[in-house]
């Protein structure tokens, strides 16, 4: 029961930052690996405004408008003037990828490579008959519950999340219907980097964080999108838990430097037999185009 617990628990954590990254690549196609810098920085942020004395709710706070407004650049920026230009799928990578090598270069320059931990002394535990939660699991487990939660609400039932799902299925259509594509654009960005920057504090309050932990961890988010089927808004999550219990077994039965393989070894599983994730749909060819 344990096991079951520490991978849903991780899973869910996994599937915040799996959300972010499907936010935008659904509505834009964009893959928005820069998310991995906005998860690298946002933690190093909560810590500097903690050391200058700032309380948690205000350091929190700040940290996570700063990981948003970090996104949205990107599409200002970037993304969206590509797009203008019409350039490829692959000038979108590369741009983005050089976007999260510069904030990680940004993050080690200014505060060094060494791991951080955010929280003081040792956590407090709580048990419930023979399992037991750290504090920091209990909390990343209900804060990641409750905003996934508060999020697909928010996508199901308002109007401005049925414009944000009707450009990823038809933006085309939704612009010549008169909408504001290019805010929904930035709505889906700051949305991508609000999602990223609240997964990394709370696994940097949890085990702690380093400039270089946003690669790892956008790359299971992205296994778990291909495991969830990339398609889908709620696929990515249940992908997540399930990479969360596939790596918390592989710890318990064999060591933790099992993980990374046997999770891509996983991910290659499905590109070669599912494709499409467990909850994806197959789609017409021409509707690809």
């Amino acid at each position: 029961m344990q096991i079951l617990f520490n991978g849903i628990i991780s899973g869910l954590t996994i599937g915040l930052l799996a959300m972010a990254f499907n936010t935008v690549y659904l509505p834009t196609r964009v893959f928005h690996f820069a998310l991995a810098g906005v998860y690298a920085s946002a933690p190093f942020f909560a810590w500097q405004l903690r050391e200058w004395d700032l309380s948690w709710p205000l350091a929190v706070t700040v940290s996570m408008i700063l990981g948003a407004l970090f996104s949205l650049a990107c599409e200002a920026f970037n993304h969206f003037r590509l797009q203008r230009k019409g350039s490829s799928s692959g000038a979108h990578f590369v741009s983005s990828l050089g976007l999260y090598i510069v904030a990680v270069q940004f993050v080690a320059l200014t505060w060094g490579n060494e791991t951080k931990v955010l929280r003081v002394g040792i956590d407090g535990a709580t048990g419930f008959g023979q399992t037991t939660f750290t504090h920091a699991q209990l909390i990343a487990g209900s804060v990641s519950l409750g905003l996934l939660a508060m999020f697909y609400c928010w996508l199901r039932f308002t109007n401005l999340g049925l414009r944000l799902r009707a450009l990823a299925e038809n933006p085309i259509q939704l612009a010549l219907h008169g909408y504001n594509t290019r805010r929904l654009r930035l709505l889906a960005f700051g949305i991508a980097g609000l999602l990223a920057s609240v997964s990394a504090l709370l696994v940097a309050y949890d085990i702690g964080f380093g400039p270089h932990d946003g690669l790892t961890a956008l790359l299971l988010a992205i296994v778990a999108v291909i495991v969830g089927g990339r398609d889908t808004w709620l696929g990515p999550v249940l992908g997540a838990v399930a990479v969360g219990l596939l790596r918390s077994e592989v710890v318990w039965f064999l060591s933790a430097k099992w993980q990374d393989a046997v999770t891509f070894a996983l991910l290659a599983l499905f590109l070669f037999l599912r494709p499409h994730g467990l909850f994806g749909r197959k789609i017409r060819l021409e509707a690809t185009a």
